[in-house]
């Protein structure tokens, strides 16, 4: 086993190393060390166990048909011989790690066996090597997986077999009476042939895989031999496999026939004169040479002159093998092997990589090119690149030797910046710089870094050329979806290399961010890649002229335009110095009013009539403000709320009034007419302007008692005038009203007569089209006031988002319990007031509301 004292170890190694290598040997023992007292921890836990092992090789191969073994009863198959056991190589691993080993299993027999770590393990025992090829060069391989467990022994079993194939060729006693000379050649995937000479009767070995095999005759007479490509299949091991050579001398055919493994049916080939003397096809190579000179071109340059390989084959040609050994190809999806006389479904990769034919393509002649010159050019310095081409003509015969390019691409140096050149707000265009020592930069696959999205190549520019490197100055254009806002990086792809720029700039630029930045007199505008907003002015486009407008800074990337013609198309633009931005068009939003906001129009219905003691009929009205249509109705009350016809009432019943009236009613008489009248006050009466304004009165209702002792209401309610609707049949509100302006402020003229004590205020709303609430203000009025005073509702907006819907309300206090005066009137019998008393509480009457816009 691999294993002696680590004192002697050290001893040994030491007495013959220089200090160099005495140092680097410390390290190694180090790591042993780590090791040792892992095992010895894991022994002293008691988790290790140990195994047996016993060794066989066997001879047992597939391919060995009844003929063969025949002939290998008679002597003239050769036997597989097997090595001895003791001779073979073992070693144990786990994890895919080497654990321990022996150069021979005769050394292991020896020796006791180690103890392992519980777990499972591999074991693998050989002899030979199976990258040999040649004669008497058999491999022999078996593999077994094993189990330690703890304190146990586990034995473990393992055969060999042949490890790689054995191929043997036999020649007819017809075939070596037709031909003067022959043999037989095998060429391997690793590069190798092993040429079976004319007397040659041992068999070879070969490493798993493909294996083409050919055959060289001549005849007496002929001056050259002619090659024929007898087969191409895929060796496998602990095979063995036959190829028989015989010859039809009467129909001059030479057939070449396989061991039942080998898959397809003989092959026959014309051996007669004519076909002998016939000329072998042969290659002509063009712009390289083929005699093991590599090509060095500098990766991605067009090379100065055409790099092709013509085939001439005066017979015709049948086959044009081309065998590739190229990493970067095999991992595109490049082929190993292939006859582009038919490609079929490697076309495609070998035309996106660069490889041109002529004349392999549907009816072939006798000459063709294989043009390598794109192909070239795409291939990545730090590899090398092999190309080998066979040609096949009708009759079988190979070109001798085969022509082989071999490619190793220098590195071009390839770099790619960001240009200085600012990329166009808003727009899909932008430039970069691209050097390297040779190259074409319209073959550079470009990406927007963040997103993935291709660049489209628009055109290049040279520029002086920097350290031995050309310089480009490359237009690119994004797709159109693709706005370029902020600064933005670029991906360069090009042949191996993936390379990015740093940021590119992109010119000062504005844009309204959320729809609800466009209000009906300003805008908000974001400004990008510009931070000196106090040197930027806002300008709208007039006729064929650009006009400032007032600007003002929002934020700190913010510039909001003032002054601006609402309900209308608007194009604005940033200009700093001589710099301007971008244009954008917007339009603003109307300066919406609310319909009859002046109070003007009223519409009387009467309600209800109800007999009264002693005093006759008394009619009960209900006032409606006008505005709007009768589908689309603006203002609203509490007035079909507080006029409900009172079931079972009785004559000494007072029990309906509107709380919301014009002040120059008629039909009934205003709260502040009770008040002045009948409850001791001298209130103003009156509108602010024009004949009427809106009182909202806070009033009992429903089944009143009115006697000499007691004067209850059974309800007591506050005004209320609201944009909205209320269903009297239902008793259903909706306080809203669709509305898609937003006013910076609600204005409007009010009087204020606290009951009481008591306070109210004016509220207002607005709402986007999912009614989340976006913008809203209220004024709270808390005293008493006999004259108009101006009032006004600021909006104070928390979301960008346009409106749809507005709520504005007033009402005469904003008590939750109101309080009402029985005031006593006087109509009725004796004076008693049962047909004009009622609950009269605060009362706020409001005149000209006017949306505010800024």
């Amino acid at each position: 086993m691999f294993r002696i004292s680590l004192k002697k170890l050290i001893y040994l190694m030491f007495a013959a190393m220089n200090l160099k290598k005495r140092v680097i040997l410390i390290y190694s023992l180090l790591s042993l060390i780590f090791v040792s007292c892992s095992k010895e921890d894991a022994t002293r836990s008691g988790e290790m166990g140990t195994f047996t092992m016993s060794l066989n090789a066997t001879s047992e191969v597939i391919g060995l048909n009844d003929k063969s073994r025949a002939d290998q009863e008679t002597g003239k198959e050769e036997a597989l011989v097997l090595p001895d056991v003791n001779d073979f190589s073992v070693s144990i691993s786990s994890l895919g790690e080497q654990v321990c080993g022996w150069s021979s299993y005769k050394d292991m027999s020896e020796e006791e066996m180690p103890e392992l770590r519980v777990g499972t393990y591999q074991v693998k025992a050989w002899y030979g090597d199976v990258s040999k090829e040649g004669f008497e060069l058999p491999y022999f391989e078996g593999n077994q997986e094993f189990v330690i467990k703890k304190n146990e022994t586990t034995p473990v079993e393992v055969t060999c077999y042949l490890g790689n194939a054995q191929v043997k060729v036999n020649y007819t006693d017809e075939f070596k009476n037709y031909f003067s000379d022959y043999s037989a050649v095998m060429a391997t995937s690793l590069g190798n042939e092993v040429e079976y000479v004319k007397d040659e009767t041992r068999a070879a070995y070969f490493s798993p895989g493909e294996l083409i095999a050919k055959v060289k005759v001549k005849k007496s007479g002929q001056s050259t031999e002619a090659v024929y490509q007898a087969k191409v299949f895929t060796a496998e091991s602990r095979h063995i496999y036959t190829l028989t050579l015989d010859v039809d001398a009467g129909s001059a055919t030479m057939t070449v026939s396989f061991s039942e493994d080998v898959a397809g049916e003989e092959v026959r080939f014309d051996v007669s004169d004519t076909a002998l003397n016939a000329p072998a096809p042969y290659f002509k190579a063009n712009g390289f040479t083929d005699n093991n000179v590599l090509l060095e071109p500098i990766e991605g340059a067009e090379q100065k002159e055409q790099v092709t390989a013509y085939v001439n084959a005066v017979a015709g040609i049948q086959s044009c093998r081309l065998t590739t050994s190229s990493d970067f190809l095999l991992g595109k999806g490049w082929p190993r092997d292939v006859d582009l006389a038919d490609s079929g479904e490697y076309a495609s990769i070998l035309t996106e990589m660069g490889l041109k034919t002529k004349g392999l393509e549907g009816n072939r002649a006798q000459m063709a090119q294989v043009d390598f010159t794109t192909l070239i050019a795409n291939l990545p310095a730090g590899g090398k690149h092999d190309f080998k081409l066979e040609a096949t003509d009708i009759y079988g015969k190979v070109s001798e030797p085969p022509l082989v390019l071999t490619v190793t691409p220098q590195g071009c140096e390839f770099s790619v910046a960001a240009s200085t050149v600012e990329a166009p707000f808003y727009g899909n265009t932008c430039q970069v710089n691209v050097s390297f020592k040779d190259g074409n930069p319209a073959n550079v696959h470009f990406q927007l870094a963040d997103g993935k999205q291709d660049l489209e190549f628009v055109r290049a520019e040279e520029l002086p050329s920097e350290e031995g490197r050309k310089v480009y100055t490359v237009y690119l254009k994004a797709p159109e979806t693709v706005k370029f806002i902020n600064p933005f990086k670029v991906s360069a792809s090009y042949l191996s290399y993936i390379k990015e720029t740093g940021e590119l700039p992109v010119s000062m630029g504005i844009l309204v961010d959320n729809p609800g930045d466009v209000w009906a007199k300003k805008a908000v505008f974001h400004v990008y890649n510009e931070t000196a907003l106090a040197d930027i002015k806002l300008q709208k486009q007039q006729g064929g002229s650009w006009m400032d407008v007032t600007t003002e800074v929002n934020g700190s990337y913010g510039l909001t335009a003032k002054g601006l013609e609402s309900g209308s198309s608007v194009k604005l633009r940033a200009v700093k110095g001589k710099e301007y931005s971008n244009s954008v068009d917007i339009v603003t939003e109307e300066e919406l009013q609310i319909p009859n906001s002046d109070f003007e129009q009223w519409s009387v219905q009467e309600v209800w009539y109800q007999t009264i003691f002693m005093s006759g009929g008394e009619h009960i009205y209900s006032y409606y403000l006008s505005g709007g249509s009768s589908e689309d109705k603006w203002w609203s009350t509490f007035n079909d709320m507080t006029t409900q016809q009172q079931s079972g009432v009785a004559s000494w019943y007072y029990c309906a009034y509107p709380g919301t009236m014009p002040t120059n009613a008629s039909e009934m008489h205003t709260a502040t007419w009770h008040w002045n009248n009948h409850g001791g006050t001298s209130l103003s009466t009156g509108a602010y302007e024009g004949n009427v304004a809106a009182e909202i009165a806070t009033v009992g209702y429903g089944a009143n008692n009115w006697s000499a002792i007691s004067h209850n209401t059974k309800y007591r309610q506050a005004g209320y005038l609201y944009l909205g609707t209320f269903n009297r049949d239902t008793q259903e509100k909706n306080m809203t009203h669709t509305f898609t302006s937003r006013p910076d402020a609600i204005q409007f003229y009010y009087k204020f007569y606290s009951y009481n004590g008591e306070t109210t205020k004016v509220y207002a709303k607005l709402y986007d089209v999912n009614r989340n609430l976006i913008g809203q203000g209220e004024l709270r009025i808390t005293q008493s006031i006999d004259t108009y005073t101006q009032g006004r509702v600021g909006i104070s907006y928390e979301q960008k988002a346009k409106a749809s819907y507005i709520e504005l309300v007033f009402m005469s206090t904003d008590a939750t319990s109101p309080g009402t005066k029985d005031i006593q009137g006087s109509k009725g019998a004796f004076n008693a007031g049962y047909g004009d008393s009622r609950h009269v509480g605060s009362i706020l009457t409001v005149d000209n509301v006017k949306l505010i816009y800024e």
